[in-house]
């Protein structure tokens, strides 16, 4: 099973009409009837019921429909989230110091760069304390 199916499957599930889901797709008709088709058979479940009037949901379909919305939404965050890790914009970022720049630069700093990574999670530790920490 494959993402495009999903989407086919969403679109033609919030239309209840295929030329109108293949339009909202940019396709035509005949192969978005083909990809449904092949989810059902490889599912092996109904999830649209056909007439030549209407299109409605099955049970399956319904259920179906819920848990492809979710699926879409999931790959789609997780790949937001890939970039932004990759530009630096989430992640984690741990920060050693020494007691003597807790002064106004380092806050200053910290506070700079929580404004501008606000997703960025931070650990701040000093290095006089871990020396001492060590040698105890």
């Amino acid at each position: 099973m494959d993402l495009k199916k999903l989407r086919y499957f969403i679109a033609v599930a919030e239309e209840l009409h295929f030329n109108r889901a293949a339009s909202k797709l940019n396709m035509t008709q005949p192969p978005l009837t083909q990809q449904i088709q092949s989810l059902e058979e490889e599912l092996g479940v109904k999830l649209l019921e056909r007439t030549k009037r209407q299109v409605r949901l099955t049970a399956a379909g319904a259920v179906f429909l819920d848990e492809s919305r979710r699926m879409v939404s999931q790959l789609e965050q997780a790949v937001m989230r890939t970039k932004r890790a990759s530009q630096g914009k989430i992640g984690h970022l741990s920060i050693a110091f020494v007691d003597s720049a807790v002064g106004g630069m380092l806050v200053n700093v910290i506070k700079g760069f929580r404004e501008r990574f606000p997703e960025v999670e931070l650990s701040l530790s000093s290095q006089f304390k871990r020396i001492i920490t060590s040698v105890s």
